[in-house]
């Protein structure tokens, strides 16, 4: 296995600590909640000792079915590297803040730190600081810009914390490259940023990352993008900018076969990867996003990975804890189609939507598929939803969804299944094999806003609420709005 080294402005957790098989992994406390980062092979034995004898324990996501060995303050337990499902884990001890585990696969890709095609960026010419101590912003640009200019290349950044403010513009057949250890972060220093104000009066600075036009781009690795989302916003309610100064991490466009993985994506404060519109091959692989995730304390549109205006795009066994929508498919762009969208065996953690279509239907959203993926907690588990754009939403799958908890918010009460036709009409939605483990508040709703803006062709297969496996509309509980068609409710047995 191996373990990373710590950030030096980061907070080792007084509540965990972690043993993998004989090694010691560092427990960071990042704002209300702890995580550990390890890669792995094989069988590995975890041991966490907590702050206090355990009396409790939940192991997510609960279809792993992971069981542990209590001992005083110590709870043993064993995961596989070869499971389908990462090793991306959300851990109830007692009544302490929670504990995050994010077990990677070993790397498989990891190039070396010189030789030919490689920019390492603590090397001349660049020389760039890893102490966090000056900004290093045009340092890591000037690599990728040389990289660029000979048709490609490796911008490798080694361990250390490397200060920026500016965009980053990535560049066509240029591969970003953090290693484990190492992190990229925001200076959270807001007076230092421009901002723009979005209709809504919303304020956001611009990105971290940009990747516009640059087909083949490449962000991979074991190490850390950090946004600094939540030292730059301004958390004064009394002010006039507050929950202003929001940053995304990664937004691209126009960009063909684009691919990140592995990394850590840490602290946005608004949609943390926002791509690729108008770009086809997006790849979003072993993508660890943690964020803010408190509704009560700050309700931001931190939404974790949003395939936006794309088409032939994968998002898979990533892992993201968020407030906001963690995995949506989103047609934000006119005349250009979106299709060919697959989400499979994630693992998210939401205080808002766990799995979604919508709501932008800018152009044609088609054949979108979310397939084995686990909700831990969100207050929506699965939503399709059309209230901006007037495009048709049509053939969206949902396959194997779990939802395991669900949360209240300010903005309203839990709900298991949400579709709603407002500016738009959605049509031949399937879901099929979902399991939700707890009862929610309000029933399953489905509701369109006129004949033009209807709900049409919902199929429900194998819906299983609380252990009972529902065979009719009725016994779904299905709140039926206005201009909806077609509901089915079927079991394997039975079909009315």
């Amino acid at each position: 296995m191996i373990t990373y080294l710590k950030p030096t402005y980061t907070t080792t957790s007084s509540e965990f600590q972690l043993q993998v098989d004989l090694n010691a992994v560092i427990v960071e406390h990042f704002l209300d909640y702890h995580y550990a980062h390890f890669s792995y092979s094989g069988v590995s034995t975890l041991t966490i000792t907590a702050s206090q004898p355990i009396t409790s324990y939940d192991i997510s996501p609960h279809s792993m079915g992971i069981t542990g060995i209590v001992s005083g303050n110590q709870l043993t337990f064993t995961i596989d590297s070869s499971s389908v499902k990462p090793s991306y884990l959300v851990i109830q001890i007692n009544d302490l803040e929670k504990m995050v585990v994010l077990a990677d696969p070993l790397e498989g890709n990891a190039p070396p730190p010189s030789g030919t095609g490689i920019y390492n960026i603590i090397d001349a010419p660049y020389q760039a600081d890893n102490t966090w101590t000056i900004d290093v912003t045009h340092l890591i640009q000037q690599a990728i810009d040389d990289a660029s200019a000979a048709g490609g290349g490796i911008v490798y950044v080694p361990v250390g914390v490397y200060k920026v403010k500016d965009i980053l513009y990535i560049k066509s057949n240029v591969t970003l490259y953090l290693q484990g250890g190492a992190v990229i972060k925001s200076n959270p220093d807001r007076t230092l940023y421009d901002y723009t104000t979005s209709r809504e009066g919303k304020i956001f600075i611009d990105p971290m990352i940009r990747i516009d036009h640059a087909p083949h781009a490449k962000i991979i690795g074991r190490g850390i993008l950090d946004a600094s989302g939540i030292a730059i916003m301004d958390k004064d309610r009394a002010s006039s900018t507050f929950l202003g100064y929001r940053r995304n991490v990664i937004v691209g466009n126009h960009s063909d076969h684009v691919t990140i993985e592995g990394i850590i994506i840490k602290d946005s404060t608004t949609w943390t990867i926002n791509g690729i519109q108008g770009g086809e091959g997006f790849t979003v692989r072993h993508v660890k996003v943690i964020n803010h995730k408190n509704a009560d304390q700050y309700k931001i549109m931190n939404d974790g990975i949003d395939l936006c205006g794309t088409r032939n795009a994968v998002a898979e066994k990533n892992f993201v804890m968020t407030v906001d929508d963690a995995l949506c498919a989103k047609s934000t762009i006119t005349d250009y189609a979106m299709y060919n969208v697959r989400f499979k065996n994630n693992i998210v953690f939401s205080s808002c939507a766990g799995l979604k279509a919508g709501l932008q239907s800018h152009s044609p959203m088609y054949d979108v598929w979310f397939e084995d993926n686990d909700v831990v907690q969100a207050r929506r588990g699965i939503v399709v939803e059309a209230t901006s754009g007037k495009q048709l939403m049509s053939d969206i799958h949902f396959v194997n969804t779990r939802v395991e908890n669900y949360v209240f918010t300010s903005m309203g009460k839990s709900i298991p299944v949400e579709i709603e036709a407002g500016t738009a009409p959605v049509k031949n939605v399937f879901i099929d094999s979902a399991y939700f483990e707890k009862q929610a508040f309000n029933p399953i709703h489905l509701y369109g806003s006129s004949d033009a803006n209807d709900v049409t062709n919902v199929t429900f297969n194998d819906l299983n609420l609380c252990g009972n496996v529902i065979s009719n509309v009725t016994d779904a509980g299905v709140s039926v709005g206005s201009y909806t068609a077609g509901i089915t409710v079927t079991s394997s047995t039975n079909k009315v």
